[in-house]
């Protein structure tokens, strides 16, 4: 997509018509991951294509994967050792690229280099490295004018090591993809409040797929090592996290629209959303993975976010249109994501007359509608979905800079809001 993208975006307009919703990208990273460290094949049916899984893909062949793509799934054979690499791997701005392969290149005796963008280097990775280190891996991190490199080698020895469970749940996920690789068995101690537990509880059921055995205690893991991965065949849950956007969109301005690919029952953490939404009064019908809603006036709501922190965004937006003040507790990780969405989200909804306000670890969102105006994304992904969102329910046009921040999760998003009707250009 190119860079310095302007959408504008009608408003108000409504959403009606039938899109599917992209694969999980969580989901992907992690079978991607999980297929490098095993033999034979693995198969992953519906993969999510967006820039932070192209880093993951790109990544594991750069270590030895032999992986092909066709019809919408991916074929990788993994590699009993990791090829030595001269160059840096490009991680992009992939969080979970570069934390996962932090942990996994701890395993082997091989230097890794791995380089993060400007924006990846500004995201937290040091209790990570220092996790490594204490199960005994080597690392170093410099920083450079276009991000920073971090180098890492192993061998994991084993042993036990504590990490803080509220700054990012990838930390943990990450430690669990490696420890089985250790040369003797891992005790993983988390401290403090396991944030987005879900999203490793997404890990475990990865790796028990792949053979992997995980005790778990609460918020202790022990890993048994050294095990051996083998193949598996995944078949991806759709993407919670970015159909959300458009299912708010049809609750702010849709007439009824369809979204198939949405399993309410899978292990996507993000499906929590629908429970929210429910509540706020919108119109939701569930057959099989399709999904119907139509919009309705919206009551407010509240939502503790401790592990769900992607449902903020369009929960903002949502509350934007509420009537009455909505309540969302338990966000402050976010941060640590793409942009401080405590400030970027705000800001940028602020410009069109939203009463939002931040108080620590919560914030409250004044109903009332908004008007369109000039906006930026920031380069934040999810901040240029939730201005699109806000657009669309928005009285008066609105413009959206630096939009194609976007691929990073959801690179079909503007062409699934053209598919249910809206009308928008791009320059």
């Amino acid at each position: 997509m190119c860079r310095n993208l302007r959408v504008t975006i009608k408003g108000p307009q409504s959403l009606r018509g039938t899109v599917s919703a992209p694969g999980s990208k969580a989901y992907t990273h992690r079978a991607l991951l999980a297929s490098l460290l095993s033999q034979g094949e693995t198969v992953i049916q519906g993969v999510s294509e967006c820039d932070d899984t192209r880093s993951t893909l790109e990544a594991i062949r750069s270590l030895g994967a032999r992986a092909r793509t066709e019809n919408n799934r991916i074929v990788s054979c993994g590699t009993k050792k990791f090829v030595s690499c001269t160059t840096p791997i490009d991680c992009g701005e992939s969080g979970a690229t570069l934390r996962f392969l932090t942990a996994i290149a701890g395993t082997s005796s091989a230097r890794t280099t791995l380089r993060a963008s400007v924006m990846l280097a500004k995201r937290p990775l040091e209790p990570l490295l220092k996790a490594m280190e204490t199960l005994g891996a080597s690392t170093t991190i410099t920083e450079n004018r276009e991000g920073s490199e971090v180098k890492v080698h192993g061998p994991l020895k084993g042993g036990e090591t504590w990490i803080q469970g509220d700054i990012s749940s990838q930390f943990i996920s990450g430690l669990l993809f490696a420890a089985p690789l250790a040369a003797n068995d891992v005790t993983i101690h988390v401290k403090g409040r396991l944030e987005s537990r879900p999203y490793v509880e997404m890990s475990l059921d990865v790796l028990k797929r792949h053979g992997i055995s995980i005790d778990v205690d609460d918020s202790e893991f022990h890993i048994p090592a050294p095990q051996k991965y083998t193949s598996a065949f995944h078949d991806v849950p759709g993407d919670f996290s970015s159909a959300a956007f458009l299912i708010a969109g049809a609750g702010i301005a849709g007439e009824e629209i369809t979204v198939s690919g949405l399993n309410p029952g899978s292990l996507e953490p993000d499906a929590v959303f629908l429970k929210v939404i429910d509540g706020m009064g919108l119109d939701v019908r569930n057959t099989g993975q399709t999904l119907e809603v139509r919009g309705s006036k919206l009551e407010p709501f509240e939502f503790d976010a401790m592990n769900n922190p992607d449902l903020v965004p369009p929960l903002e937006v949502l509350g934007c249109f509420a009537r009455g003040i909505s309540e969302i507790r338990g966000v402050e990780r976010l941060r640590y994501k793409e942009t401080n969405r405590l400030q970027t989200i705000p800001a940028e909804l602020g410009k069109m007359g939203a009463k939002i306000s931040v108080d620590d670890d919560v914030v409250k969102i004044m109903g009332g509608g908004l008007v369109g105006c000039e906006l930026d994304s920031k380069h934040d992904h999810r901040v240029a979905m939730s201005c699109a969102i806000a657009s669309i329910g928005a009285s008066g046009d609105s413009s959206i800079r630096n939009a194609e921040a976007v691929s990073k999760s959801y690179p079909e998003f503007f062409q699934d809001l053209i598919r249910l009707g809206v009308e928008l250009s791009v320059e």
